[in-house]
C-alpha cells in the first residue's frame, strides 16, 4: 500500500510549526489557537507567505493582508484551475492553465520592490496582484496584474479615473518604452514575446456599477447608454462572484487576449510618445486618432482623452465595427460642413458627393490640416 502524501508542516505566524490539511482548496493555511486564519501558502505565488486580514479587531496583520474580496480572489484563481484539486503543493510550483504557467505574486503598497502605474499627475498606481503567464505553445510571457476593487468609490471618476487609465491604456505605455529600448525577454534560450496587460475585478455587482451613472458609452446613435457586461469586459472590468469561478476565466482571457479598443490605446500611446518624432497614420482609426487629438482643449489631460476613446468605441466588438462607426461619424461631419458651406475647405460641394466618401476620416483630417491658422 502506498504511503499517504505527508501534510504540509511549516512555522505558525506567531509561534510553533502546525501541520494543516487543505482548507477550501487553497493548500497551506495556519490557524493559531483557532482564533484565525492569518496566513497562508499559495501554489505558484513568488511571494510568501500571503497574510489573511482576520476578523477580530485586536490582530494586527501586516504588510499587505488581504481582505476579503483579495481573498475570495486567490482561492476562486486556484479552484477554476484546479476545480476537482490536485493543485500543487510547493509555493515553488507555478498553476497551470492549459498550455500556460502562472505565477502569483502580492503586490503590497508603496514597497520600492512594487509594481506602480501612474498617469498624469494622478496618485501611483499599486494592484494588488501579479499574474506572470508563461505561454509556452506561443513563446509569450504575460505580465498581468489583477487589481479587486470596490468600483462605486474605487473607481468614482469612470472612465477617467486613473486606475482605470492606468489599467486600460498605460500597459501600452510600457510596450512602447520597452521597444523603444530594444529590450527582449530571453528564457530557456529561446527569445519570447513579452506583453504587459491589466484587469480590474470588481467586487460591485453590475447593476450597482450601472446604476451610479458614472461608465457610460456612445450607441451607435450618438447616445450615451450604459455598457452591457460583456463591454464592461472589453473595457477590463471582471465581476467578482460569490460561489461561481467564471469570472476567473473572464480574467485570465482579458490579459492573454487583446480587443478593438487594446489596438486603438495601442496607437493612443504611439500618439502621446513624446519620443516620436511623428505619428505615422494608417488606417481610418488613426486619422480619427488625430482628429481626436487635435480638438483637445489645453486643460485636457491623456486620461480625458482615453476616457474619450472608451465611449466612443467600447461598444464596437471589432476592427469592423469599429471602422464602420468611424466612418459614419466622419461622413456626418463632412456633410455638415458641406452644407455650411466654405467650412474646411468645402466650397459648392453637395452634401451627397460625400456621403459615399470611401475614406472619410483621412479627408476630413486633411482639410482640417489644410485651414489657415487662426
Amino acid at each position: 500500500m502506498a504511503n499517504k502524501p505527508k501534510l504540509p508542516v511549516q512555522n505558525g505566524l506567531f509561534e510553533g510549526g502546525i501541520t494543516c490539511p487543505d482548507v477550501q482548496n487553497l493548500p497551506w493555511i495556519i490557524d493559531h489557537r483557532g482564533i484565525d486564519t492569518v496566513e497562508v501558502r499559495v501554489p505558484g505565488s513568488v511571494f510568501q507567505p500571503v497574510l489573511l486580514k482576520p476578523h477580530q479587531q485586536n490582530i494586527e496583520v501586516g504588510p499587505g493582508k488581504l481582505d476579503a474580496h483579495e481573498e475570495q480572489f486567490v482561492r476562486d484563481l486556484v479552484n477554476y484551475l484546479y476545480p476537482h484539486g490536485g493543485q500543487p503543493w510547493s509555493e515553488q510550483t507555478p498553476l497551470k492553465w492549459g498550455d500556460s504557467e502562472i505565477w502569483l505574486k502580492r503586490n503590497i503598497e508603496k514597497r520600492k520592490d512594487s509594481f506602480c502605474l501612474r498617469v498624469d499627475d494622478s496618485d501611483w498606481f499599486y494592484p494588488d496582484f501579479i499574474l506572470w503567464i508563461l505561454d509556452h505553445k506561443t513563446k509569450t510571457q504575460t505580465f498581468g496584474f489583477v487589481d479587486p476593487k470596490g468600483m462605486i468609490i474605487g473607481a468614482g471618476k469612470g472612465w477617467a479615473d486613473y486606475k482605470i487609465v492606468c489599467t486600460l491604456y498605460m500597459p501600452h505605455v510600457l510596450e512602447r518604452q520597452l521597444a523603444e529600448s530594444n529590450q527582449q525577454v530571453e528564457y530557456q534560450g529561446e527569445t519570447w514575446k513579452f506583453r504587459v496587460r491589466g484587469a480590474l475585478v470588481s467586487t460591485a455587482p453590475f447593476a450597482s456599477l450601472v446604476a451610479q451613472g458614472k461608465f457610460r458609452v456612445l450607441d451607435n446613435s450618438d447616445t450615451m447608454v450604459a455598457p452591457t457586461q460583456e463591454e464592461f469586459r472589453r473595457g477590463r472590468i471582471a465581476f467578482q462572484k460569490q460561489g461561481d469561478t467564471s469570472y476567473i476565466k473572464d480574467t485570465l482571457d482579458l490579459l492573454t487576449t487583446d480587443s478593438v479598443l487594446d489596438d486603438l490605446l495601442a496607437r493612443t500611446a504611439l500618439l502621446f510618445d513624446r519620443n516620436h518624432t511623428y505619428f505615422t497614420p494608417q488606417s481610418e482609426s488613426d486619422y480619427d486618432l488625430l482628429i481626436r487629438k487635435d480638438n483637445l482643449r489645453d486643460t485636457d489631460s491623456e486620461s480625458a482623452f482615453v476616457q474619450n476613446i472608451v465611449e466612443a468605441y467600447l461598444k464596437q466588438k471589432d476592427a469592423s465595427a469599429a471602422n464602420a462607426i468611424i466612418s459614419k461619424r466622419c461622413r456626418q461631419q463632412l456633410v455638415h460642413y458641406a452644407k455650411e458651406g466654405g467650412i474646411l475647405g468645402f466650397g459648392a460641394e453637395k452634401a451627397h458627393e460625400l456621403r459615399d466618401h470611401p475614406t472619410p476620416a483621412e479627408e476630413l483630417w486633411k482639410r482640417k490640416e489644410n485651414q489657415p491658422q487662426k
